[in-house]
């Protein structure tokens, strides 16, 4: 993320390029055919987990960082400062596999159960919930980058998260709701003895989680995780309730949101701090959307990005958002709960659109 080099090229050339980024860095709301921005001044999010795994198994990725707890750049940590996330409703990819034990609200009882891991077991990450679901059947990948940067606008996070639940079905369900005699006394002898083996009563949750960057909507992760477990409750108990989780299936949805909930921290780890800032022309301070339950301090510096958007060479109306970093800095002043102010630099003024980030 540090200056272009550019290297054995004419000076006439070297000047019409500072001139052409300097134009297109001013105008940055105007979308353009060809990117101009250099590489290795835009900050791209890090996407070290990006896998789907088979929906008939239980999801069990390889990925070298996550079971060293070590980020792709090791250079990179940014676990000091808290950063938020909203994660929205998941959507329902078959509605009639929650009919057994009424597991209706599992749309909102899984981010609900992802939130409260993160909040107890991440200090450094802000969980919320978003009642809204996050549309994802038919978009575009294009379309959504913008759903996730405006749900983060709106709720003022750092990060997206979505889900879709794919099955949550039985495998036989008249092993439990229609059992004939020898199933019966099968199933009577698998309670009293908890022995699973050759239990008829399987089933199954798949889901698909995405995570996404708030700022430019860049997918962090997208896996799909799996897991089972003998429902042998034939009440209508409810997701998320004490009968729920007294169930082997309960429990197995817990240990797996679990294990989401922490290769979610983990993505998250390695993004730096980022937040939003207002700024005005002919005004020298600005607000920072982040402040002392962030881990900010007054006199501390922040790094300045000034958002871009570039046009795509095969799309129309289509734009990417780039990060692109500038030479001055931010630095806090003031510091409250939620917000702080900040001065530029050299007292420079702010025009367009611009994010701090940590180190």
């Amino acid at each position: 993320m540090g200056s272009p080099h550019l290297i054995m090229r004419p000076l006439c050339g070297f000047l019409l390029t500072g001139l052409l980024l300097t134009s297109f860095l001013g105008a940055s709301s105007a979308p353009r055919a060809n990117s101009i921005v250099p590489d290795d001044i835009a900050f791209k999010p890090q996407s070290p987990l990006t896998t789907d795994t088979a929906p008939d198994a239980v999801a069990d990725v390889d990925t070298q960082y996550l079971s060293k707890g070590q980020c792709p750049d090791q250079s990179r940590s940014h676990d000091n400062l808290q950063k938020s996330l909203v994660i929205a409703r998941f959507l329902r990819a078959t509605p009639y596999t929650a009919n057994a034990g009424n597991l209706y609200a599992a749309e909102s009882g899984l981010p609900e159960m992802l939130r409260v891991q993160l909040y107890e077991q991440y200090q450094t990450i802000g969980p919320a919930v978003l009642q809204q679901g996050f549309a994802a059947a038919g978009l575009t990948d294009a379309q959504l980058k913008q759903q996730a940067q405006k749900i983060a606008r709106q709720a003022r996070t750092q990060f997206v998260v979505s889900g879709t639940i794919l099955n949550m079905g039985m495998y036989t369900p008249d092993s439990t709701y229609r059992p004939t005699i020898f199933r019966q006394t099968a199933n009577a002898f698998h309670d009293l003895t908890h022995i699973e083996k050759f239990d008829k009563r399987d089933r199954v949750l798949i889901m698909d989680v995405q995570l996404r960057d708030g700022f430019t909507g860049e997918l962090l992760l997208s896996k799909i995780y799996a897991t089972s477990g003998i429902w042998n409750n034939r009440e209508a108990i409810g997701f998320n309730s004490p009968a729920f989780f007294n169930t082997p299936y309960g429990e197995a949805v817990r240990s797996l949101t679990r294990q989401i909930s922490q290769e979610l921290a983990q993505v998250i780890h390695c993004q730096p701090f980022m937040a939003a800032i207002d700024a005005h022309a002919g005004q020298a301070q600005i607000l920072l959307h982040g402040g002392a339950n962030n881990g900010l301090h007054a006199g501390d510096s922040l790094n300045l990005y000034q958002v871009v958007m570039v046009g795509s060479n095969s799309d129309y109306q289509v734009a990417d958002t780039r990060l692109v970093k500038r030479e001055t800095r931010l630095h806090l002043s003031e510091v409250y709960p939620s917000h702080s102010i900040a001065v530029v630099e050299g007292g420079s003024y702010l025009t367009g659109h611009y994010v701090a980030a940590s180190e």
